[in-house]
């Protein structure tokens, strides 16, 4: 009948097994950083590790290959394996100096050494690698393992915390619950290491708190895992907001884009990318500059501040207004071209000089001026907008034409 250790470490290892598994799907293709699939081959290794650690786990292998604590060299070995992927994950990150292959040499060695010692004196040998084993080859397994696992894990709860001081605030939560996940496991392990130099000075020394330092493993793993999903549904929660507000910006500026196609009429416009659009837009923009002088721009904020608008807020709603009086004065210049606008003695090609200057064309990359102009291409839709640039429209219009 399985006892609490094995409902604990069972649990934990079906949990982290499942976590592994879904990394291992969302992670697919060569797209994801190489961190995540160390990460995802380490919280695997940790789950079989567990899984090979349990009680019942530890009794069927035993049966099964006729040796006492196989199982215990798996579930050591297989958390040592894991601290490969650890270390992989915080090289990645630069947050490890070593290099990789010294890290698989350290591995290396201390497996060795611990399964030389366990075959010199552990397959024939009860409770071997454990507080109930007081021999010297026994404590000195046991002295291999902890040390390197509490090295390990101290480094990974330092990456974490560097790590956590660049992602966003929910992301942030879900690597606290992690490390906070590293820390019991840390706890648990340091105080193995503590009794087990305690019993190489004093072979008859009693140890207390092995309990203590069984559940930990399992709770350190679970709410890894369970960090590990909080950062993962909050991470895809942000990137789903964000996916929303490119796609309302890119379509806010198509829109833009496809009202002031009239102050660059002169040109052909083949099939446009985001990017080309949002060139096309700032050099309309510069058209706008020419047409608006500045005695009607401030006309526009005043009129806009007596609205309510300040602050930010006025910023893209004057622009909107500003780009729907100039395409009006375009659209009266066109219908009345000497009339109206034109200064005497200027000729044809003055005219277009004069209403359609050359303008550069920049690469635009900025994202906070994509969202402003993704802004304005919201607002110039607007009927209050409207409005207010038919008001200043006539009158523009009529001082003109005095």
């Amino acid at each position: 009948m399985p006892d609490a250790v094995s409902f604990a470490w069972y649990g934990a290892s079906a949990a982290a097994v499942a976590e592994a598994v879904r990394k291992a799907l969302v992670n697919r293709g060569v797209g994801y950083a190489l961190s995540r699939h160390f990460l995802t081959a380490g919280i695997a290794c940790m789950a079989l590790s567990l899984a090979a650690g349990d009680p019942m786990t530890l009794d069927w292998v035993d049966r099964l290959t006729g040796l006492h604590n196989a199982g215990i060299v798996a579930h050591n070995l297989l958390a040592m394996l894991a601290m490969v992927c650890t270390a992989g994950f915080l090289h990645t990150l630069g947050q490890l100096r070593l290099p990789m292959p010294v890290v698989v040499t350290i591995f290396m060695v201390c497996a060795a050494a611990m399964v030389t010692l366990y075959v010199l004196a552990g397959a024939h040998a009860s409770w071997f690698g454990s507080p109930r084993n007081p021999t010297l080859p026994s404590q000195l397994y046991s002295a291999i393992y902890l040390t390197y696992m509490v090295g390990w894990l101290a480094l990974l709860l330092l990456g974490l915390t560097v790590v956590a001081l660049g992602e966003v605030a929910g992301v942030r939560g879900g690597i606290v619950l992690a490390q906070l996940g590293v820390a019991v496991s840390l706890g648990g392990l340091a105080w193995r290491l503590g009794v087990v130099l305690r019993l190489l000075v004093d072979p008859r020394h009693s140890p207390h708190g092995a309990h203590f330092a069984i559940f930990t493993d399992a709770a350190g793993l679970a709410l890894f895992v369970v960090g590990s999903l909080f950062a993962a549904a909050t991470r895809t929660l942000f990137d789903r907001l964000d996916q929303r507000r490119r796609t309302r910006q890119e379509a806010a500026v198509e829109h833009l884009w496809r009202r002031v196609r009239i102050l660059l009429a002169h040109r052909n416009r083949p099939p446009l990318t985001l990017t080309q659009q949002l060139v096309e837009i700032e050099d309309a923009l510069l058209i706008v500059d020419r047409l608006i002088d500045p005695h009607t721009q401030r006309r526009i904020r005043a009129e806009l501040r007596e609205c309510g608008h300040d602050g930010d807020d006025i910023g893209p709603t004057a622009a909107a207004v500003e780009i729907e009086v100039a395409i009006a004065t375009v659209v009266a210049h066109l219908s009345q071209p000497l009339a109206a606008h034109t200064p005497d003695n200027h000729d044809s090609d003055v005219d277009a000089e004069a209403w359609w200057p050359e303008t550069e064309r920049l690469h635009i990359d900025d994202g906070h001026r994509l969202a402003w102009l993704a802004t304005v291409g919201d607002l110039i839709g607007q009927r209050r907008v409207q409005r207010l640039a038919e008001t200043l429209s006539s009158k523009q219009h009529s001082g003109s034409t005095a």
